[in-house]
């Protein structure tokens, strides 16, 4: 398939988690209604990405996954759920995305694998590690429209991760994420754009939308970049549902002309993923 339609759910949060998953769900809805042929949440995306909101919000967990399930395959179409705290050691939780096909079914999922255990200039101070477990691993999955993978926020600043991902011949990057304020103003667009021209396909980051009434502001501007590096969506800071087709033809004719990996110096660096002990 040559071209593919991505539906952008940029929700604005609120405390109430079970509003914020019935709001969500009703985004799915309204994108696939508007033709998308997958939709993609944001990052912890009914809950605001505050430590105490996180933990109040934990036992949808399990409602969340039940729902989206069926809500896919009664469309027909895939969900990339953002990200949700799927229980970990006890105390704290893994910050998991999962990927739902046309049949319900979960093809992949990724634990956020770098915690954001940091202060921006600007704020806010965040101890994401005090909440979260890290993930362990990074793979692809297969789409009608060729290989996809998921990245969670902070995981998309290292670039190693980008060069396995690249190894893997990956087409389509989905990045489930909640930049503040600060960090999105500074960096978002910036990350967005050299990841799409890294691995020479569309990068796909969906955020919260912005919102002053949470302590952990959102930055909103969920973005798709094009193999090339240009930004071809911006949702702006409110809370959007937008569906945007994107021509994959753009990324072989790119590869063909522009050949990256064919170009990697393998006799002198490479980048691996190291076993587990």
């Amino acid at each position: 398939m040559n071209s593919i339609s991505v539906g952008i759910c940029q929700i604005k949060q609120g405390y109430d988690p079970e509003q914020n998953l019935s709001r969500a769900l009703g985004m799915i809805d309204n994108a696939f209604s508007q033709g998308a042929d997958i939709a993609v949440l944001p990052e912890m995306f009914f809950t605001p990405y505050e430590a105490a909101s996180i933990r109040a919000g934990a036992h949808l967990a399990h409602t969340a996954v039940d729902a989206l399930s069926r809500l896919s395959a009664r469309a027909g179409k895939y969900i990339v759920a953002g990200s949700i705290p799927v229980y970990g050691d006890g105390t704290r939780y893994f910050n998991r995305s999962m990927v739902f096909d046309t049949k319900g079914d979960v093809i992949h999922q990724h634990d956020k694998t770098h915690l954001f255990d940091c202060t921006a200039p600007g704020g806010p101070k965040v101890r994401e590690s005090e909440v979260i477990m890290p993930g362990n691993c990074c793979g692809s999955f297969d789409t009608p429209w060729g290989k996809a993978s998921v990245l969670v926020c902070y995981d998309i600043r290292f670039t190693p991760l980008i060069q396995l991902i690249a190894d893997q011949d990956v087409l389509l990057l989905f990045v489930p994420a909640a930049f503040s304020l600060a960090t999105g103003t500074a960096h978002w667009e910036m990350l967005v754009r050299i990841r799409s021209i890294e691995i020479q396909g569309f990068v796909i980051g969906v955020q919260p939308a912005y919102n002053t009434q949470l302590k952990y502001v959102p930055y909103g501007h969920s973005m798709i970049s094009s193999p090339w590096g240009d930004i071809i969506c911006d949702a702006g800071r409110d809370e959007k549902v937008e569906v945007v087709s994107l021509d994959l033809t753009q990324a072989f004719k790119i590869r063909r002309e522009f050949p990256l990996l064919a170009h990697r110096r393998k006799d002198l660096y490479m980048t691996s993923w190291r076993s587990k002990p």
